[in-house]
């Protein structure tokens, strides 16, 4: 489709400056009408097209409006494609008629990383753009949602524009193995706290094994912070 779109563009050139009114209806207008008889069938308002057979270009000389009615559309859903006629009505008249042949795809908002995330980058909703795809590019493990990516933090580098996976993103690290952290155990009103050593990464909320760092003994302690952990009372 490309090809002949150049094409046509290349042979009309020497023409426009004859012409004075040249009324150009493109494969955006064509699109754009398919679309619309998609809804009014009820086959869903976010969809794109993609064109492989019919005329999706047109020129008329000395017109002022040109409207585009689509009929005959018929749908495969297995195969995701369809076929339509659409009429040209250039100043009320019928002025080209073309069979149109295409796929089409069902469209899903996401966020996309705007660029490229470093490694252990914490996210930030400017890093973030909102964007829509085809919705057959997007696997079950892809986060898409804003609330899901803001303040998680990068495992591994993250392209841009491109949906993020499960595995590319953890809670942030506040506290990293061999860091000395505060022990805080509370029981029954007493409140007791020790140095330990983290012997795991460990963000809030997680719970990671302790070294004490007198007894040897370990233990295992509740992320609060970046230097505090919880001990549970057993």
């Amino acid at each position: 489709m490309r090809f002949w779109l150049v094409v046509i563009t290349l042979i009309l050139v020497p023409f426009m400056s004859l012409a004075k009114d040249l009324l150009v209806v493109g494969i955006d207008d064509v699109s754009a009408a398919v679309s619309k008889e998609f809804v009014e069938q009820g086959r869903g308002s976010d969809i794109e097209l993609e064109f492989f057979g019919g005329q999706t270009g047109f020129v008329f000389e000395n017109a002022d409006e040109a409207k585009i009615l689509v009929s005959d559309l018929n749908v495969n859903e297995e195969q995701n494609k369809f076929t339509a006629t659409a009429e040209i009505f250039v100043d009320g008249k019928l002025s080209a008629e073309t069979k149109l042949f295409g796929r089409y795809f069902d469209m899903t908002e996401v966020w996309l990383p705007v660029k490229n995330i470093e490694k252990d980058a914490i996210i930030t909703q400017d890093d973030l753009v909102k964007a829509k795809i085809r919705s057959n590019r997007l696997r079950d493990d892809n986060v898409v949602d804003i609330d899901e990516l803001v303040g998680k933090q990068a495992v591994r580098q993250i392209k841009a524009d491109r949906p993020i996976m499960a595995k590319d993103i953890q809670d942030e690290v506040l506290i990293t193995k061999g860091q000395l952290v505060t022990a805080v155990y509370s029981y029954k009103g007493l409140q007791i706290t020790s140095r330990m050593e983290a012997l795991e990464d460990g963000a809030k909320g997680q719970e990671i094994k302790l070294l004490n760092t007198k007894s040897k003994k370990e233990i295992v302690g509740k992320v609060l912070d970046d230097k505090t952990v919880e001990i549970r009372a057993e």
